[in-house]
């Protein structure tokens, strides 16, 4: 095996066709060594697309490919039950249920949309509450003509406002007041 690939080097001719298993395999393969590279000597190093398909000894086009395939068949099918069946299979399969496809996956986009829509309703609303919280603690201030009485803006208008009237009418009828006598 040679230390830069994966597989062992295979002396007679490969057969066209691979299981679905085998490819789904490679794929994970190839994206896993793109995403987080390869450990040379200690060293962590990254590779691009085509260095990683060439390290799980398959064309970048094919798995590019097989990438395409697979997202599609998940939607319908689950692939791990299939995974002994050939490639053909699948792209057979595939052409079969093409209205299936399209079904599922403007599904899965309205599912997208609504999740994301879910995820913008879901931040408006702690702004919101973030906002009123905020607004809130701004009408807790004390605010008085006077620095030894203290009252809070808006509590118990309705209160303020009866006292005054019968301050008034108190105050406006000499004979009910007993200071008067």
């Amino acid at each position: 095996m040679n230390s830069t690939t994966f597989y062992p080097e295979i002396t007679s001719k490969r057969v066209k066709e691979r299981s679905i298993g085998d490819a789904y395999y490679r794929v994970q393969q190839w994206r896993y060594l793109f995403r987080y590279g390869i450990e040379e000597n200690g060293i962590l190093k990254k590779v691009n697309l085509k260095q990683a398909a060439d390290l799980v000894r398959v064309p970048k086009k094919t798995l590019e490919d097989y990438i395409q395939i697979f997202n599609k068949a998940q939607l319908i099918i689950n692939i791990e039950e299939i995974s002994e069946k050939k490639m053909g299979y699948l792209r057979s399969y595939m052409k079969k249920n093409k209205s299936k496809i399209r079904k599922a996956m403007n599904l899965d986009k309205q599912k997208q949309r609504e999740e994301k829509l879910h995820q913008q309703q879901t931040q408006e609303v702690s702004e919101n509450t973030q906002q009123n919280k905020s607004e809130d603690e701004y009408q807790k201030f004390t605010y008085s003509i006077y620095p030894t009485e203290q009252c809070e803006f808006g509590k118990d208008d309705f209160e303020q406002d009866a006292d005054w009237e019968y301050s008034i009418l108190f105050l406006n009828n000499p004979q009910n007041n007993p200071h008067f006598d």
